[in-house]
């Protein structure tokens, strides 16, 4: 049986040939050890050339087929189109040239990250589940074609190995200068290595705010670990995901919401913070039809039908005991269906282990919290910082109110550079460590800073501002994160021009430097991250605050901190390295 990404035929496939060659491939046991890539979705993802290979089939010691499906009842090729079924228009390209161009360009791709597979064979195919195609020509070998009664007749794994076996015949005949009579390649640990290189291509829910071209290019590579704990976990109904910060846990829950979504279910992501909705709910844009995204009070006003209440107005108890209660009476009095949900996702699901909102989380999904289809992301160590919110630890949980989930820990970090996970590492007290940094190392430093007056901080606030700026970072990759209030922060003292180019996270613009309490940016990144106000590093949550705000970015990181700690976090990192 081949190992398929993605893992599943989802609902929005609408080719039924497209769906029947994905089961034979699938269950095929003459295709043990295969590794078969289906272009599934590309239209939404980030390269259009990937999206013209309906199936990379990757055949140990034989090579990569790249095939192109035409699950039509009738194709003609008149004045040099093909016309495919009831179509008009007429394509120049036609089938086989498609799959050639789409060929060459991955064996172009994989050469460039991978010299020494250049003698890996590398062909393509076009297959016509429901018709045989009678035409030949010089432009395509006739046994580059898998008419519809071979199909039907024998596994399709014959035919594709039958396809490869003439395509090394032709190439020793032919005597091209890249071929190599190795019939050794492409070994297990190739195939695995080409379908690393080539998944991010066919499976990646990409972040659009991400702006950066190096950055996203990162991303997308170093996020291939989290999309094999997804693999790893498909089968389990309930899952937690636990790990630090910068492990990818976000985009984690947005694959799994696009997975579910092209499932066919339907699913509600949630998320405590009201920033990192907005982004769940904007990266999540083309899903909405089946996946609502909020934050989790938001939600429960919308259930219990609450309007805004004036801040003023608005007590601790509100939110943590009435609105939930409220919420989770409608719920109980519900018997349309409309709040309940196939899967359940949480995003940092450390800040709602409360015993009320499980309650009602309970109600929002099929079968319940014990028995229902639910995953949950969240950093359980370190970033806990909201006051007086869980009053139930993961462990009792999971004991008591989870049906026993099983748990996936991520420990590599694909967000932060080298030189930044260090000093998280070490200034954060993580225990453990991050097992490993996947971002390369750009010699960009992390900055200390210390100030011993508000005015000297705010010189070098300005100061660190420029700098970034000379680097070529442009206004909205900037972040400036405080551990005090916006009306305390050192970004609200600013005058003059600096006025004008600074504005809150709720406010601002692509064409501002963003500022904001470290409570509102959680579960966020950015490319460059200022972190100010730092008087104090001990205790629970000051030191909970510094490693949130720490792992935000992306590429830069200044701390400014007061010297009155400059000592303590001199004695932690002495202490931790």
């Amino acid at each position: 049986m081949s190992r398929m990404i993605p893992a599943k035929v989802y609902s929005d496939t609408k080719s039924p040939g497209e769906i029947d060659i994905f089961k034979n491939l699938r269950d095929d046991p003459k295709t043990e050890g295969w590794i078969v890539l289906h272009s599934l979705d590309i239209a939404h993802h980030v390269r259009r050339i990937a999206g013209e290979v309906d199936f990379v089939v990757i055949v140990p010691s034989y090579g990569v087929l790249c095939i192109e499906v035409k699950a039509t009842n009738r194709i003609r090729r008149e004045q040099g189109l093909w016309y495919y079924g009831n179509d008009t228009e007429g394509d120049p390209r036609g089938p086989f040239k498609q799959a050639s161009e789409g060929m060459h360009s991955l064996r172009k791709r994989l050469i460039l990250k991978e010299p020494n597979m250049q003698s890996v064979l590398f062909w393509s195919a076009v297959l016509l589940p429901y018709l045989d195609l009678a035409v030949s020509s010089d432009e395509w070998h006739s046994w580059q074609v898998i008419n519809g009664s071979t199909y039907r007749q024998q596994p399709l794994s014959t035919s594709i190995l039958s396809v490869l076996r003439k395509a090394h015949e032709h190439l020793q005949k032919d005597r091209s200068s890249w071929y190599t009579a190795n019939r050794n390649q492409p070994t297990i640990h190739q195939c695995q290595q080409i379908a690393n290189i080539l998944r991010p291509d066919f499976e990646f829910f990409i972040a659009p705010k991400i702006q950066m071209g190096q950055l996203e290019t990162e991303v997308k590579k170093y996020t291939e670990e989290q999309f094999i704990a997804l693999d790893a976990m498909d089968n389990n109904e309930r899952v937690v995901f636990i790990g630090p910060a910068g492990t990818g846990k976000t985009l984690l829950a947005l694959e799994t919401a696009r997975r579910s979504y092209h499932a066919g279910r339907k699913v509600l992501l949630l998320c405590f913070n009201k920033q990192l909705s907005k982004r769940l709910a904007e990266d999540s844009g083309t899903l909405a039809s089946g996946v609502t995204v909020a934050h989790l009070h938001k939600y429960m006003m919308q259930v219990a039908d609450e309007t805004l209440i004036p801040s003023a107005d608005i007590t601790p108890n509100y939110w943590l005991s009435a609105l939930p209660d409220k919420a989770t009476e409608t719920l109980l009095q519900d018997d349309t269906g409309q709040y309940l949900f196939d899967e359940l996702l949480l995003d940092e699901a450390q800040d709602m282990l409360r015993g009320k909102y499980l309650d009602f989380l309970d109600l929002c999904v099929k079968g319940g919290l014990a028995s229902g289809r639910w995953r949950f992301f969240g950093d359980f160590e370190r970033q806990a910082i909201y006051e007086s919110i869980s009053d139930i630890s993961l462990e009792d949980a999971l004991r008591t109110r989870l049906g026993k989930p099983a748990v996936f820990s991520l420990r590599v970090n694909c967000r932060n550079t080298p030189r930044i996970a260090t000093l998280v590492e070490l200034l954060g007290n993580l225990t453990p460590r991050y097992s490993r940094v996947l971002r390369p190392d750009d010699k960009l430093e992390p900055k200390l800073k210390y100030y011993t007056t508000g005015s000297q901080q705010l010189e070098q606030f300005i100061e660190s501002l420029d700098e970034l700026l000379k680097l070529g970072f442009a206004y909205s990759d900037i972040v400036v994160l405080s551990t005090r209030s916006n009306l305390s922060s050192i970004a609200s003292s600013v005058s003059g021009i600096w006025r004008s180019r600074l504005r809150s996270l709720e406010d601002a613009s692509n064409k501002h430097i963003h500022f904001g309490t470290i409570h509102s940016f959680k579960g966020l990144e950015s490319p460059a991250v200022v972190v100010t106000d730092v008087d104090q590093i001990s205790g629970d949550k000051s030191a909970s605050l510094l490693y949130v705000a720490m792992t935000r970015p992306l590429r830069s990181l200044t701390v400014l901190a007061s010297s009155t700690v400059r000592e303590e976090i001199l004695r932690q990192l002495l202490k931790s390295s």
